[in-house]
């Protein structure tokens, strides 16, 4: 009588060893979502100031921004991109189009901060033209050149 078992030797699929990335991707997109505010206000474009406003204060307004990039002279480069859903009527088949439904917005908010961490100009940007600097002139003209002859 024989009591022994087979065992068989299987390589794991392929989809096995991919499931903890796909597992730790989709956390790390829905933490990065639900951590940033869903789109850039009128309201907290309007908090903006030049000269007061500082690097902290922005990441409260707008959250973590996209891209952060620091130039050689120290001034720091902020941007901010969201896009804004489309309400759930614009993705009925067929019938979005004749109910009027509006398309996705896109969004940009530009900051330049100075070495001493205050914004120094701003620039504002909406796909459907919604938002519009604040109180505030968005530029101020500020040239520096370590170049000298």
């Amino acid at each position: 009588m024989h009591l022994g078992h087979f065992v068989q030797n299987e390589e794991p699929s392929q989809y096995e060893n991919q499931t903890p990335c796909l597992t730790f991707l989709i956390a790390s997109c829905l933490m990065s979502w639900a951590s940033s505010p869903s789109s850039i206000t009128q309201q907290n474009v309007n908090q903006v100031r030049i000269g007061q406003t500082t690097e902290m204060d922005l990441v409260q307004l707008f959250g973590t921004p996209t891209t952060r990039d620091v130039d050689l002279a120290g001034n720091v480069s902020l941007d901010w991109f969201r896009s804004v859903p489309a309400p759930p009527k614009s993705y009925i088949p067929v019938f979005a189009p004749f109910l009027g439904a509006p398309t996705v917005e896109a969004q940009q908010l530009f900051v330049m901060l100075s070495p001493g961490g205050r914004v120094i100009l701003y620039e504002v940007h909406s796909s459907r033209e919604t938002l519009h600097p604040g109180g505030m002139t968005t530029t101020s003209n500020v040239h520096r050149s370590g170049y000298s002859k």
